[in-house]
């Protein structure tokens, strides 16, 4: 079999692969905190090209690309004015720490639209997921009495009242944590991150945090167009390939 049918096959799948990370960036466009992605591909198999005497020749003949990675950006995303006082955003770099309340996991984000989340008898400041935000004591924030004017409110996840004092809701303050390299944390949902290990342990940082506004997303609309038409005329290109390679042994086949 030619294997320009592999290698064409191959590289209308990555580009099909691409389409989806793109796709999945505009339709995040408006999410408070996403951080848009991009696909990285990486060459298959080289092969050096027999000569007219049946030797190795200096020409190479690939096999085609294969998909390696996403890239996640963290650029800022633009700045959003709200007239919310559950509404946080960062200035410079860093991240909020968020605590799933049944597992205890923790999670980062730099999406501070956040909410008041019931859990028992108590209120605490939370991810519209239903995460606790972490305090600079690094427990959720527990916010004094039972509601709040103004402010949304919504149920989390039920279960025990964790420890934690009390704070009025004009003094809750989330901490801020950053990494020494933010490359190759893991996206979960569609603005939360997990560390791995080459990102380092989390350190608590001294960053500004401004009330009443809140990061929006960081993808360029017009930028994910272009990768769109690019994505879509190498896909086509691919297929254009299988059909002119298919032509063409269809001719031999039928020499006589």
């Amino acid at each position: 079999m030619e294997m320009s049918f592999y290698a064409a096959k191959v590289g209308a799948a990555a580009q099909q692969t691409k389409m989806d990370v793109v796709a999945n960036n505009i339709a995040n466009v408006n999410t408070a905190g996403y951080k848009s992605k991009t696909l990285c591909f990486s060459d298959l198999m080289y092969n050096n090209m027999s000569g007219v005497d049946g030797a190795d020749s200096d020409v190479k003949s690939g096999s085609g690309v294969k998909t390696e990675k996403t890239n996640i950006s963290f650029e800022k995303g633009s700045i959003n004015e709200s007239a919310s006082q559950l509404d946080f955003s960062i200035e410079g770099r860093g991240f909020f720490g968020l605590q799933d309340p049944q597992t205890k996991e923790i999670y980062y984000t730099t999406n501070g639209n956040f909410v008041l989340a019931e859990k028992g008898d108590s209120f605490y400041l939370a991810s519209k997921d239903g995460y606790f935000v972490l305090g600079k004591d690094r427990n959720p924030i527990k916010i004094k009495g039972n509601s709040q004017e103004g402010a949304d409110e919504e149920l989390g996840k039920d279960g025990s009242p964790l420890e934690g004092e009390a704070v009025d809701l004009a003094d809750a303050e989330p901490a801020v944590f950053d990494f020494l390299k933010d490359e190759g944390m893991l996206s979960v949902g569609d603005s939360n991150f997990v560390p791995v290990e080459k990102n380092g342990t989390p350190v608590l940082v001294d960053a500004e945090v401004t009330r009443g506004s809140f990061e929006g997303s960081n993808v360029d609309i017009s930028k994910e167009f272009v990768k769109v038409i690019e994505a879509q005329r190498a896909y086509q290109y691919s297929l254009r390939v299988v059909q002119t390679t298919d032509e063409i042994q269809n001719l031999i086949n039928n020499l006589r």
